[in-house]
């Protein structure tokens, strides 16, 4: 089971998510740097930063899904027990 999750493609893979973790972990840093210091500002800041962060991913997520392509995975059979991967016979994008 773990394994054919694991080999499903993501469905939103022309955006990169880098970008957006790489700002949830730097709102993150700020928001412990806040607390260590006592400083309400930079905790704050750091929340803000962290959700604002959060609200671009899903943005960007509701903007992946607004073309008219078709699913990215692969169609499964109800009568089959794995999905069909690029290269086996049967294999339909």
């Amino acid at each position: 089971m773990i394994g054919r999750v694991l080999e499903m493609p993501l469905a939103a893979t022309d955006i990169p998510a880098a970008p957006v973790v790489t700002l949830m972990a730097f709102g993150v840093i700020i928001a412990i740097i806040g607390h260590a210091s006592r400083s309400r500002t930079f905790v704050v800041a750091g929340l803000l930063i962290l959700f604002m962060a959060t609200g671009a991913m899903f943005v960007g997520a509701f903007a992946a899904f607004q073309g008219d392509e078709p699913d990215p995975r692969p169609r499964c059979d109800e009568t089959v027990k794995r999905c069909p991967k690029k290269g086996d016979p049967g294999f339909q994008p």
